[in-house]
């Protein structure tokens, strides 16, 4: 589906890639905690158990209703099922419960990403870094707007906060809650070149060059430039780069 193809759903504690179990193999036994509710119905998700996990997220709710984690993962849910209009009541529910959840805005920035409203998806990216700016995904998230729009500064910036808080974000298929855009771009190879820039002007050598042999596996055509384009600067003269640059070929 194209809308899937443009967001990952990532729940709680779902660190790895989970083995599928049935519905009724997911729910916790009587007396169990919240919390183990919670991670049950997540798991529901995670199996595409939609229907249950609903269903289990408002048995939450009914006891907890004005919980915006609660909220939030029906919202992923129902986006999940490419059901917008109910992800959206769902998040702006949660937002309603929790005027400063920064991860119900990131995740509307989201909806209107995939709508192809880029300039909604940067304002609701930005309030959500604003309300809390120590969330990777949240500038990774913005940086995917401003490649949409061909903001090309003001995308590397937002990759680089990204990186600097933590420089797996661009791998990750898991956070609490949190959607997370795929890589999903005409042109990966330039995508990943402006990775490889990101983490060459940070000076992070492994990351740098992780991105670079991406990009020239995806045939950039531009693999040449980082022989002498500044970002590569702080780490041009490291010997894996110089051994990296000279098996390319013209």
């Amino acid at each position: 589906m194209k809308y899937q193809a443009h967001v990952l759903f990532a729940l709680l504690l779902c660190g790895a890639l989970c083995v599928p179990v049935r519905a009724q193999e997911a729910v916790p036994p009587a007396g169990s905690s919240p919390i183990q509710k919670m991670i049950a119905v997540d798991q529901l998700v995670e199996d595409k158990q939609y229907d249950e996990a609903i269903r289990g997220y408002n048995e939450l709710l009914a006891a907890d209703p004005y919980n915006p984690q609660i909220l939030n993962r029906l919202g992923n849910t129902y986006s999940a099922m490419q059901k917008v209009r109910e992800a959206r009541t769902y998040y702006d529910r949660a937002l309603k419960a929790d005027p400063h959840y920064a991860v119900a805005m990131n995740n509307i920035g989201c909806l209107y990403y995939n709508e192809h409203n880029y300039g909604r998806a940067v304002r609701f990216y930005r309030r959500a870094i604003k309300t809390d700016p120590n969330v990777a995904s949240f500038h990774n998230n913005l940086a995917f707007s401003y490649l949409a729009q061909k903001k090309y500064p003001e995308m590397m910036d937002s990759f680089r906060q990204a990186a600097s808080l933590d420089p797996t974000v661009f791998d990750q298929h898991n956070r609490s809650g949190v959607v997370i855009l795929e890589r999903g771009v005409p042109d990966t190879g330039a995508l990943y070149f402006y990775l490889a820039k990101t983490f060459g002007q940070m000076g992070d050598l492994d990351h740098c060059l992780e991105y670079l042999t991406k990009a020239r596996d995806a045939h950039y055509k531009n693999i040449l430039k980082v022989k002498t384009d500044p970002a590569f600067d702080p780490v041009r003269s490291k010997p894996a780069m110089k051994e990296f640059m000279d098996r390319l070929v013209a």
